[in-house]
This record gives structure tokens, sequence and C-alpha cells, in this order.
């Protein structure tokens, strides 16, 4: 479900050819359970105010039906009225017609962001958007009408993503047919782009971490003048305890991080050629590096010696 400009203009034939007629039918036939249909002839009016789209599958279709969102069978007064119209698949007017309209959601009443489809489910969800006073009836459409999940929708909604996705459509074609899909490829475009965008971080923040350390080892061997003294070389090793933080699953992810038992991850900040206790500072300042561009606390570990011939 999505906003729908209200009111709808009313035609100008409406008052004459339906709310008249169908006052003067009402009149002569008090008894009757199911009033005469004067309002079809104004559907194409009706559709144009809905954009051709249902007011409750959110889709564009292609024949819809006149609804009375508060039923003849509650109140036959407002058979013809025009306010009393939604644009609905026959199929899903039908499936409300028993229903009272207190306990539903009017389509009218739908505010940006009330509802979304969830990806790849293509289900319909509620969002915390939802006011508290109408959060009730937004459940009802969920649970009292096969609006989340039917099958017959789902098959629409799979249409349509397919057609974009297979270039048939634009995303701007797409906002016009099916607008919650639409709002739900953006989602889901701009949460890779966020992953993305945090992969290149991490992967960026670790490199320079590598070159913090490697670069406090030359100064220490300048200052030192002592390089691998036993003839071997050395892997700077760092290590953290927060395996569930976000950056460290990216950098497990990137294959730059080694779990090593509960939380515990080791990361490898590149090979020195310098003594163990230089090795050692070289890794601590990567630590601290990495420690300053993620949020997460690293530590220096033991090195990793390596043969001159590794």
């Amino acid at each position: 479900m999505i906003p729908v400009p209200n009111p709808i203009d009313e035609p100008k034939e409406f008052d004459k050819d339906c709310r008249k007629k169908g006052a003067a039918w009402l009149l002569a036939n008090p008894d009757k359970s199911r009033p005469t249909d004067f309002w079809s002839a104004f559907k194409p009016a009706l559709a144009q105010g809905f954009s051709d789209r249902c007011a409750l599958g959110a889709m564009w279709i292609s024949d819809g039906t006149v609804d009375h969102f508060v039923s003849c069978h509650e109140d036959m007064a407002l058979a013809y009225e025009w306010s009393n119209y939604r644009y609905m698949a026959g199929w899903l007017n039908s499936s409300k017609s028993k229903k009272k309209a207190a306990d539903l959601l009017d389509p009218f009443l739908v505010g940006a962001g009330w509802f979304e489809i969830l990806l790849p489910s293509l289900q319909l969800a509620l969002t915390d958007e939802v006011p508290q006073r109408f959060r009730k009836r937004a459940e009802n459409m969920l649970t009292k009408l096969p609006i989340r999940d039917d099958e017959r929708l789902l098959r629409t909604r799979r249409e349509w993503l397919r057609m974009y996705e297979d270039d048939e459509l634009s995303l701007e074609g797409l906002r016009k047919k099916a607008p919650l899909i639409a709002a739900a490829v953006e989602k889901r475009n701009i949460k890779q782009q966020i992953v993305a965008l945090s992969h290149e971080q991490v992967r960026n923040a670790y490199e320079s971490a590598c070159s913090a350390g490697r670069d406090a080892v030359r100064e220490q061997t300048r200052l030192n003048g002592r390089r691998g003294e036993d003839g071997h070389r050395r892997q700077m090793i760092i290590w953290t305890a927060e395996g569930r933080a976000d950056a460290v699953v990216t950098l497990i992810a990137l294959q730059l991080a080694t779990p090593r038992g509960g939380d515990f991850h080791e990361l490898s900040m590149g090979v020195v050629d310098a003594s163990g206790d230089i090795a050692f500072q070289g890794a601590r300042q990567a630590a601290a590096s990495l420690t300053d561009s993620l949020g997460v606390q690293f530590h220096a570990g033991d090195d990793h010696v390596l043969r001159r011939d590794d």
C-alpha cells in the first residue's frame, strides 16, 4: 500500500448519473440488499486517480474494479458516494467484501514509507513509520487480507522485478508501475554500495596499518642499527578479541583476519627483516593504526619467524 491523492476529483457527471440515480434507487428499493451498479461508468476516472495502480496491491493493473471501502453490507447509504470508492483488483476487492471498514486501513490514510517490500522474499511488511494509532489496522491488512505473501501477488512482484533486472524496464518505469518494488530495489542498491564502500575502507585501513608497521620497523632499525640478527625474517602479527565487530567481520570476509578460536582473530601485517623486539614494535604501531581507523581494539602479538628462503 502506498499514499494515494485524497480527495480524487469527482467527475462532473457523477452527481447526476450516479449519486442522484442511486439515491432514487435506494428510495424505491429499501428492502434490496445489493444496489444497482451506477458507479462502473466512472471507473476510468477512479483508475486515473490511483494512477492505474491497485489500492491494495500497489501495482499497475490493466482492469480493476470499483471497491466500496465501507461495504454496501455495512452502510448502503455510501453505495453511491464518490469518496467511498477505491480502485482495486477484482479478487482483492472480493477478499475484503465482508470485512468491517473500521478494522482496515483506508488506502487514503496510508503515509509514505508505511509499507515495504522485502527482498528477496518479495513479502509485504510494515515499517516503523506507521503511527501507533494506525498500527493495528495496518497489521490487519497483512493478517486479514491476502496482500502480504499471496502467490498471486508474489508472482506479479517477481515479474516486475525480473523486468527491471533484465533491463526491460528502467528504475523510473518500475517506480511508476510498482513503487514499493522500486523502493526495495533502491534500498538494496544503497546497502550494496555501503557494503562495498565499507570493504574498501577496511582494506585501506589495513594497508595503511601495514605501512605504519613497516615504517616503524625501518625507523627503529635506522636508530638501533639492528636488522635480522639471527638470519630470519619475521611476520608482524596483531590480534583482536572483538571477533563480532563489523570491521572484524569485514576483515574476515576480505581474508585478512584468521579465526583462532572464540572471538580471537589474528592478522598478519607484513614480513620484515628485523630483530624480534623491533618487529614487535612494528606490530604495535600497526595495531595502534588499525585501532584508530576501525574503532576496534587490536594488540601486537608474537611474531612468526620465517626462514630466509621462505
